[in-house]
């Protein structure tokens, strides 16, 4: 059972949350709090496995997953029409692998972040939690993360290549006069 504290402080609206509270759990009636997923990445099956993380959280919690988008590459199609969704209202939580995705730069999550808490929906980013953070998620896996985590690597190690390469390319173009 829950036990609820209620003060005369102001509640500040958190717009990413590791996790969804378990009072909104608790308070579902008839269809229960609206969630959607969104995924964004480069290959199908990193979709994939986004998918199923965020499939097991929601078994693992009861939460009602009533949809998915999801964008692959650098589009942003799929979190255009998330966007629109949380605009018409309802949707209380939209839970993603990790924060910010592939296809953003920072400034754009940020902006993100902004509409969403403006809509009134908060972010749930299930990949905050790492090992070493103590006590893992009931819904965490160990492979999942794992797996994850190569996947970061990989994504890093080829973003200091681009940068590297933009560089280089830039460097051998410079013309120079006497």
């Amino acid at each position: 059972m829950t036990t609820q504290t209620r003060t005369n402080a102001q509640e500040k609206h958190l717009a990413v949350l590791s996790t969804v509270p378990t009072t909104a759990l608790d308070d579902q009636t008839g269809t229960g709090v609206i969630a959607i997923f969104y995924g964004a990445a480069r290959y199908p099956f990193e979709l994939a496995r986004q998918r199923e993380l965020v499939e097991d959280y929601a078994d693992t919690t009861g939460l009602n997953l009533v949809t998915e988008f999801h964008d692959r590459q650098q589009r942003q199609h799929g979190l255009s029409m998330l966007l629109d969704a949380c605009r018409r209202g309802g949707v209380a939580y939209v839970i993603t692998a990790g924060w910010p995705t592939p296809n953003l730069t920072g400034a754009e999550a940020d902006a993100v972040v902004e509409q969403l808490a403006a809509s009134g929906t908060h972010l749930v980013c299930l990949n905050s939690w790492r090992p070493g953070d103590g006590e893992p998620p009931a819904w965490w896996n160990d492979e999942e993360g794992a797996w994850m985590r190569q996947l970061d690597a990989l994504r890093s190690q080829e973003r200091r290549q681009r940068e590297q390469t933009s560089e280089h390319t830039k460097s051998s173009k410079e013309v120079h006069h006497a």
